[in-house]
């Protein structure tokens, strides 16, 4: 790159680097990542013959024809930037390359050489075109390279990436229509290539996909695997269930069973082909039509396993009451504990006898009991008789939202029901180095391809994320995952993310006497109905030491 550019990108003034907004992102991921850009060091790596490389290199030899005489080279690379092919048309360009180390088994990933085509392209998922001084290590700046990843025609999973190389004074705005039309070659190849039985796959997954969108859709066999997003949230080991259809499933042509011992059930479908089952259709119900799993909660761990524990030693010996803040992930941990879920809130929609039914009729497996704070005092007391008529130990757990001194004298009844040694989940503010953890679970279930390129926070944006109070908790947490699933951007700083983020925050992370003030104001300000003058006087301090704290504390 340039001097003077060089020296903004050093000094964090990406905004005034006059080149496209595509090169300037990767060259902050370059620097980012520690890329030198003074020296070209290039890993090493065996380059591995695939059906992807097997399919693909014969359509670019017969490309390569038409290129003779346009001194230009082609490369085809895995997913990892490492090349395995490459032809190139004449002997200078070709030596210019050698000593750039641009051959076969070099790796391009943007991570240890910065701004290329290659890795650029895969990064982003994205063709792309870098020229010249756009490369960010100065060796590359006598190159112009087109690159595009390669997509599998039925997955859209990115095998890898063909680059189109150049001398930078002979750049020319064809190559990339070029390299396009190469790519879309390859992929119909990669189609063409496919067996009868792989597009007969990728047409019922097709059918089922669109008669009904939300669901999570599956379809697979002993080597393939093509899903939605809902789909891949369920982890589905394809070779067992594939021998489960072939074992327990023969002669049936639709069943639904269970995912496994804490799993919701699904829906399998046979797929036949001359009376023999070819391949499998595993479909769960949209997230409303779940028994037992509230769609509003995210799928991610309430705490960390010994939590889990906890709650799975306690459990059986008398109910047992778990309470913390909404959205701490309450119900999603006693479901993943295999509880059948029965939300308390639905009472007025479902009729109390109904829903008290439905209670007695899942005590055998063990019952979470939620949001028990919003029963009324009949609720309160027919549930309160149900438990007492269970003659045997039986896995009962209750959730609370908000501190349980809070109940009513009905709800206190209820709850005395319940054991005095109660698990309290804790709020995601307290949890801050769990953060990056939760939410990179959270984009795997966002994700179809966890392979797949997908926005990387730095330092500084993970940093901001742990000192943000969460009042929201996971299902805060869980907005901020959606919003990331949907950036374009490969790395996001402090300053991309939402202003509200950035605003809520406070400037350093609080000490756990400063995070026990803030909590003490925060629930001063919810008894006080957010009256900042009577919640001073609720906690005995001065308006002006409150809103100074306020400020501090980023309430």
């Amino acid at each position: 790159m340039i001097d003077r550019d060089r020296e903004r990108l050093l000094a964090g003034e990406v905004g005034r680097i006059p080149r496209r907004p595509e090169i300037v992102e990767s060259w902050r991921r370059s620097r980012l990542s520690g890329v030198d850009p003074d020296q070209l060091e290039l890993p090493q790596a065996q380059p591995e013959e695939s059906r992807f490389s097997r399919t693909a290199t014969p359509v670019l030899e017969a490309a390569a024809d038409t290129l003779v005489g346009a001194d230009t080279s082609l490369m085809l690379t895995g997913p990892t930037g490492t090349v395995l092919w490459r032809w190139t048309d004449t002997d200078g360009l070709r030596r210019r390359l050698d000593r750039r180390s641009v051959v076969v088994g070099t790796q391009w990933a943007e991570e240890h050489v910065g701004t290329n085509g290659i890795g650029t392209a895969l990064e982003t998922a994205r063709p792309v075109v870098v020229t010249g001084a756009d490369h960010y290590s100065g060796a590359l700046h006598g190159f112009s390279c087109a690159a595009a990843p390669v997509r599998h025609p039925m997955t859209r999973r990115v095998l890898g990436a063909l680059n189109m190389t150049c001398r930078a004074e002979d750049a020319n705005p064809l190559v990339r229509p070029t390299l396009l039309k190469l790519v879309r070659e390859i992929e119909a190849e990669l189609y063409g290539t496919s067996s009868a039985r792989e597009r007969e796959l990728f047409r019922h997954y097709l059918s089922a996909r669109r008669r009904s969108s939300a669901a999570a859709v599956v379809v697979l066999d002993g080597d393939i695997l093509i899903a939605n997003r809902a789909g891949a949230r369920l982890e589905l080991d394809h070779r067992a269930w594939w021998a489960r259809a072939e074992d327990e499933l023969a002669g049936a042509t639709e069943v639904t069973v269970p995912a496994g011992p804490h799993g919701p059930e699904v829906r399998c479908r046979t797929v036949t082909s001359a009376g023999r089952t070819v391949g499998l259709i595993v479909t769960v119900p949209e997230a409303g039509e779940r028994p037992g799993l509230p769609a509003n909660l995210p799928a991610a761990p309430a705490s960390g396993d010994g939590l889990a524990d906890t709650v799975r030693r306690r459990l059986g010996a008398e109910p047992l009451l778990v309470h913390g803040e909404p959205g701490t992930g309450k119900t999603t941990l006693l479901g993943g504990l295999g509880l059948a879920v029965h939300d308390a809130a639905l009472v007025p929609t479902t009729g109390l006898p109904a829903w008290l039914d439905g209670v007695r009729a899942a005590l055998r497996g063990g019952v979470a009991l939620t949001r028990l704070h919003t029963l009324d005092e009949a609720a309160c007391a027919a549930l309160g008789a149900l438990l007492d008529d269970v003659g045997r130990p039986a896995r009962i757990a209750g959730t609370w939202s908000g501190d349980p001194a809070a109940a009513t004298p009905a709800q206190q009844a209820l709850l005395d029901r319940f054991g005095l040694d109660a698990v309290v989940v804790p709020p995601l503010r307290s949890r801050a180095d769990e953060i990056p953890a939760l939410l990179d679970g959270l984009l795997d279930g966002l994700t179809v391809d966890r392979r797949a390129p997908r926005p990387r926070l730095t330092p500084a944006a993970t940093e901001l994320l742990r000192r943000h109070p969460w009042p929201g908790n996971l299902r805060q947490l869980a907005g901020v995952a959606r919003w990331l699933a949907r950036q374009d951007r490969a790395v996001v700083d402090a300053d991309d993310l939402p202003a509200r983020l950035r605003a809520d925050a406070p400037r350093t992370r609080l000490t756990p006497m400063e995070a026990a003030e803030a909590d003490a104001i925060r629930e001063a300000l919810r008894d006080c109905g957010g009256n900042k003058v009577a919640a001073a006087a609720q906690l005995q301090i001065a308006r002006s030491s409150l809103y100074r704290k306020l400020r501090e504390f980023g309430i």
